[in-house]
């Protein structure tokens, strides 16, 4: 399962004109449940982005950096999660336990060189049961395809039954990895 996602040549002569040689993107915003405290906060945000012009925005993001879910984090252990096939880091998140059942405050990972993608393509959390689900840019997947209404009901239920294998946290069986980070 080798899959290349290959960067643009607008962000390849991006990486040229800044003279780097590699773009890592930690998200700016929080990835959480709708009914988490930081939903007023990250709606507040995209608002006031709405209203700026781009380049504001740009300098608005590096000057902030990332936001930040205000949940009280007492008793919770931040968690990295990585790629159990090309061990590409996804990203970050607060949870109890390695299971992240009540996960919160998740923050992808991604980067590129110019020419290929490596890191989270697609978070995602599940409609049905609001679990945290993940596609790697090298093509592991767990996403929820169970609500999914574009695809035809027959290829929403192939792809559904392969993601769902190795979806769980913390398993010996898991398409990502999870550890104390």
């Amino acid at each position: 399962m080798k899959r290349v996602i290959f960067a643009s040549s607008v962000m390849a002569d991006r990486l040229k004109a800044a003279k780097q040689k590699k773009l890592s993107i930690y998200s700016f915003f929080p990835i959480d449940r709708g009914n988490c405290e930081c939903v007023k906060l990250v709606s507040e945000w995209k608002d006031r982005f709405m209203l700026m012009h781009p380049k504001n925005k740009e300098d608005e993001i590096l000057r902030v950096g990332h936001l930040v879910c205000p949940k009280d984090k007492t008793g919770y252990n931040r968690y990295i999660i990585t790629c159990n096939n090309c061990n590409e880091v996804m990203g970050y998140c607060y949870a109890t336990d390695d299971s992240l059942s009540d996960f919160f405050d998740f923050h992808y990972v991604q980067w590129t060189n110019g020419t290929v993608w490596k890191g989270c393509l697609t978070p995602n959390i599940s409609p049905i049961d609001e679990k945290l689900t993940l596609e790697c840019t090298c093509g592991q997947d767990t996403r929820d395809f169970r609500a999914n209404q574009t695809l035809p009901a027959k290829t929403a239920v192939e792809i559904e039954t392969a993601n769902r294998r190795g979806r769980e946290y913390g398993q010996s069986n898991s398409k990502f990895n999870v550890a104390y980070g």
